[in-house]
């Protein structure tokens, strides 16, 4: 065997073992992805914000449509706090017909 040849047989050789390495790498990445992915499942979602803010768009920009109590199922929307909440209703936003943030927020009367 030439040294040419020798010298192609070891890069050859080489190369088999990256192949083996890729897949390897390929394969363990893999399980970690999984476990990973395994692992945010088994966390408990984030609470609900205490208030919300549904909003529109406009072409000036969004504007406050209603505001809800955290958990309604009623709407998405932007997270607020309660003083925030306490002034958007005073400020004359729209409350939700079904949470009735209002009577949450002790501002019926």
């Amino acid at each position: 065997m030439s040294d040419l040849e020798a010298r192609l047989e070891s890069w050859r050789a080489v190369r088999a073992w990256l192949g083996w390495q890729q897949k390897l790498a390929e394969r363990t990445i893999s399980e970690l992805e999984t476990e990973l992915a395994a692992a945010a499942a088994r966390r408990p979602p984030p609470p609900p914000p205490d208030w919300k803010l549904e909003s529109i768009r406009t072409g000036a920009g969004p504007k406050a449509l209603r505001v809800h109590v955290g958990d309604c199922a009623m709407s998405g929307g932007k997270p607020l706090g309660r003083e925030e909440a306490r002034r958007m209703l005073a400020e004359g936003v729209e409350p939700c017909p079904y949470c009735s943030p209002e009577n949450a927020l002790g501002m019926t009367g």
